[in-house]
């Protein structure tokens, strides 16, 4: 053991100095020369780069062309925007100018058809052959809907759902509830239909064109009102013991769909205007 020697001390070392190189490039961020410069400018009062830059004549120009680049866009939409609307309200008017037009013509068809009906009458009411014939063409045209009727019946009502909310439109009414009504009101002894005021004959087409019904090629919106000549008695009860009473009641009612049956003393039906595409009377007929 040595003994009066003062003990030897171990010098502190700094907790970074290994990062000596991170610490000086922190501390000094810019070489001399870089440092020398930027004091030169800020003694002679000149801007930063950076603030420079921003404040360059070709910036300026580029963000001029943008800002006119989208007012152009924006009015280009507008254009495109008020140009559709346009159109799709010169074919809206086009529509109800035809659909007018149309109505017009069918009054003038069932004005002709009365005057006809008159004449035929007139003809055959002079004898009793004639009478007779002329009974059976009655009876025929109201078969056929040619000739408006008036009798006791009942009206079938039908409603879309209160709140329609299914995306394949099930709880609306469809082409397809209206044609089971219809053929339910057949069997069960209806004698003439009538839906809205269009008069089902055996040429009538009921479809769907977009959210439409057509009746006759003619739209027609809900509710729906289903009226049908026959006898009061039965033809309500039938109906709803048949076909198109139990569709309702069952398919229809399960999607919202809502409907009634009363029945009324007397019902006004018109006469139906699907004409013939392609029969002609024969080579025999007078």
């Amino acid at each position: 053991m040595v003994t009066g020697q003062a003990p030897r001390v171990r010098p502190l070392r700094r907790p970074d100095e290994s990062m000596s190189l991170l610490n000086d490039l922190f501390a000094k961020p810019l070489d001399a020369g870089y440092e020398e410069a930027a004091a030169r400018r800020q003694a002679a009062g000149e801007r930063p780069t950076s603030e420079r830059t921003w404040r360059s004549p070709a910036l300026a120009i580029g963000l001029v062309a943008l800002g006119l680049l989208l007012t152009m866009s924006v009015l280009q939409v507008r254009d495109t925007a008020s140009v559709v609307s346009s159109e799709r309200q010169g074919l809206i008017e086009q529509i109800d100018n035809e659909d007018a037009r149309v109505s017009r013509l069918q009054g003038e068809v069932t004005a002709l058809e009365a005057e006809i009906g008159e004449l035929e009458s007139n003809l055959l009411q002079n004898s009793a052959a004639g009478q007779q014939m002329r009974e059976e063409v009655e009876g025929l045209q109201v078969t056929t809907g040619a000739i408006a009727v008036t009798g006791p019946g009942v009206v079938v009502t039908v409603d879309d759902a209160e709140d329609q909310s299914a995306e394949d439109g099930t709880d609306r009414v469809l082409d397809l509830d209206l044609r089971q009504v219809v053929n339910g009101l057949w069997s069960a002894g209806a004698e003439a239909i009538a839906i809205n005021g269009q008069r089902i004959t055996p040429l009538t087409g009921i479809r769907s064109a977009q959210d439409l019904i057509q009746i006759n090629y003619r739209p027609t919106d809900a509710p729906y009102e289903i009226s049908a000549i026959g006898d009061p008695r039965t033809l309500a009860r039938d109906f709803g013991d048949g076909s198109g009473g139990e569709w309702l009641r069952r398919t229809a009612a399960s999607s919202g769909i809502s409907s009634n049956v009363r029945t009324e003393e007397s019902l006004d039906l018109p006469a139906g205007n699907t004409p013939l595409s392609f029969a002609t009377p024969g080579e025999g007929a007078s």
